[in-house]
């Protein structure tokens, strides 16, 4: 993974470089980055902006094959559209603020999705932020059959609060698949984010069990240290973590 980030950084340095100027009017933008998806990416796409949030979608065969090869060449065009999104919004009059970049498989049983927040994009490009800040701000997410299909048409404007506490799950779902230690403590958890019930992030686990009981203290230092660390880099959206199951029970709450 550690590759791909330095790469994704480079570029949007690059993209920032050749992004001055009005290239795409506010009112072009939708056609103008479906354009410059299928000329760089040969892949038909659909742009759609709600409030100041630019979605791209689009269906990638290759995406779930058994073939690694077929699949590094689906990544790659998701990687080069979230690129060209990035490049349209900084070459536009328009004022978005999130872009999220939706890739599915043919049967919608797998979502895959890139979300950025521009300030973020801009504020590395400035040295506002440091290059471990700013990938420790990358948000992806993989959505599996039981809401792909449900996700892909969700498109609504992201709010800050919101952002943040996916980007959170994000990077704590990314550290339990990367690190060893981080991910026999938590064993198969992956956390879903919910909402924000006032200044509560509600987060969901499928099971209760699958947390073992010695590992609870543990677990939740690791989620205080970064409720604690996106506060800080986000204004305070807020200031507890409430984790939930399925059946709305309430495994642990965190609180700065």
């Amino acid at each position: 993974m550690k590759p791909l980030k330095n790469i994704m950084c480079l570029l949007i340095t690059i993209l920032l470089l050749n992004s001055c100027g009005v290239t795409y009017p506010k009112e072009d933008l939708i056609s103008g980055l479906e354009k410059l998806v299928k000329k760089e990416c040969n892949q038909d796409s659909k742009a759609s902006i709600v409030g100041k949030t630019l979605y791209l979608d689009m269906q990638l065969d290759g995406l779930t094959s058994k073939d690694r090869e077929t699949v590094l060449q689906a990544m790659h065009k998701v990687f080069v559209a979230a690129f060209a999104t990035v490049r349209v919004i900084l070459s536009s009059d328009s004022d978005i603020k999130y872009m999220v970049t939706t890739t599915y498989d043919p049967s919608k049983n797998t979502v895959f999705r890139i979300v950025r927040s521009i300030d973020d994009v801009k504020s590395s490009y400035y040295g506002r932020i440091s290059h471990s800040d700013f990938e420790s701000r990358n948000l992806l997410e993989i959505v599996g059959p039981s809401v792909a299909a449900t996700t892909i048409d969700d498109r609504h404007d992201i709010t800050e609060g919101e952002y943040v506490g996916r980007l959170l799950v994000s990077q704590m779902n990314m550290m339990s698949r990367t690190n060893p230690m981080f991910g026999a403590l938590i064993s198969m958890l992956q956390l879903q984010y919910v909402g924000i019930d006032s200044r509560t992030l509600i987060l969901l686990v499928a099971e209760a069990a699958v947390i073992n009981a010695r590992v609870v203290p543990t677990i939740k230092n690791i989620l205080h240290d970064e409720l604690q660390t996106y506060s800080k880099k986000y204004n305070d959206p807020f200031d507890e973590i409430k984790v939930i199951t399925f059946k709305g029970e309430t495994v642990m709450r965190v609180s700065l």
